[in-house]
């Protein structure tokens, strides 16, 4: 065996933790606008880190400020960026202050939940978005960011309400801070990610719509409706292991005992389920006589026809799903197209979503559709 050089080399950071790191720097000479008060910002979580779980219609992260109200009340951060919203330096100018034109949002509410609350939304600053393993997790930065004091303005019963800055009101500023999202084992259901076929591994989803997912190493050759063996990960920074197939989860989603489903992705082409099965919640192959008494209708009217029902989950075919709404009021929806992301959606267009409620008070609204905006 032939051993070459000695030296210890110290490894050189994550291209996102230098993107980080330079960023930082060049805020530290910075002061705050005149009239503004300086803030930091805690740690923020996406929805599933959240107790109880909360899923927004767009990636939302949640945690709060340092105390500028009440210091007995939180004072709540959010930032919400659009499912597409790609890796790089994003201006919070552009957004205007408004909570319904920005795509790169940074907002939070003072004394929350109070009748004092007061709404701040950043009308300046930088955004940087470091590393993207999934839209709901991320590694990211604020710097030079100015909340103003605002109101909701219209529209006000829109799925994105608007806002405007008050005159002459507070002003909160960020010098820099940083969150991350990522979790052991994230990773992308969405078909083509990096991480949504990688060997001896299945990547499941933990959203309705399958946009965030968590790996589980699968070590089996149990494939569709197989019974199978699901071993919770041993440590924190651990997979769970299953005795199902590559691409295959071991879940008991939708019977008492587990079997092993595909996964797959309902906004693809080609979800490619198994003959029978159709690509249902959490990315899922199941079938849809499985599906239906427990709640999710299906209607076969195709994307833009007029259904039979008011409301159903499931519409279109397979490759080309959407949800009945019934928007207008005549008791027959129409097939709205799925879509995840509002900047999925064409000109004249708004992102709607199907709320599904979860356990001990939360909700998933990640189920999105496109409608004319305006109705």
């Amino acid at each position: 065996m032939a051993v070459a050089g000695c030296a210890v080399e110290t490894p050189a950071p994550a291209p996102e933790q230098a993107a980080l790191e330079s960023l930082e720097q060049q805020t530290q000479q910075l002061t705050p606008p005149a009239g503004c008060t300086e803030i930091t910002m805690g740690a923020l979580a996406n929805g599933i880190q959240t107790t109880p779980v909360k899923y927004g219609a767009q990636p939302t992260y949640l945690g709060t400020f340092s105390a500028f109200g009440d210091p007995a009340v939180a004072d709540t951060a959010n930032i919400r960026l659009d499912v597409n919203t790609a890796p790089g330096l994003h201006d919070l100018a552009s957004g205007g202050a408004n909570l319904f034109t920005c795509e790169q949002c940074v907002f939070g509410y003072q004394d929350a939940g109070t009748a004092g609350q007061k709404l701040f939304v950043a009308d300046t600053g930088s955004l940087l978005l470091a590393l993207k393993v999934s839209p709901q997790q991320t590694v990211g930065a604020l710097s030079n960011v100015t909340l103003r004091e605002s109101v909701n303005a219209p529209p006000l019963s829109a799925p994105y309400r608007g806002s405007a800055v008050v005159p002459g009101g507070e002003c909160k500023w960020i010098r820099f801070a940083t969150w991350n999202t990522v979790r052991a084992g994230g990773c992308d259901p969405r078909q083509g990610s990096p991480t949504a076929n990688l060997p001896g591994l299945s990547c499941v989803a933990t959203d309705y719509l399958a946009d965030d997912g968590t790996l589980e190493q699968a070590t089996g050759t149990k494939t569709q409706g197989e019974a199978c063996t699901y071993t919770p990960a041993p440590t924190s920074s651990g997979l769970a292991t299953t005795d199902c197939a590559q691409g295959f989860a071991c879940t008991d989603l939708f019977t008492e005992a587990r079997q092993c489903l595909a996964t797959c992705d309902p906004m693809a082409a080609v979800p490619g389920c198994p003959s029978g099965t159709v690509c249902g919640v959490y990315g899922l192959c199941i079938e849809q006589s499985v599906l239906e008494p427990i709640g999710f209708a299906f209607d076969p009217a195709l994307i833009g026809e007029t259904c039979s029902l008011g409301f159903a989950e499931f519409c279109g075919t397979e490759g080309a799903r959407g949800a009945c709404v019934d928007l207008a009021g005549t008791g027959h929806g129409t097939c709205l197209r799925y879509a995840r992301a509002r900047s999925d959606c064409g000109a004249g267009e708004e992102l709607g979503f199907i709320g599904y409620p979860l356990s001990g008070g939360g909700y998933d609204r990640t189920t999105g559709w496109c409608y004319a905006d305006g109705l």
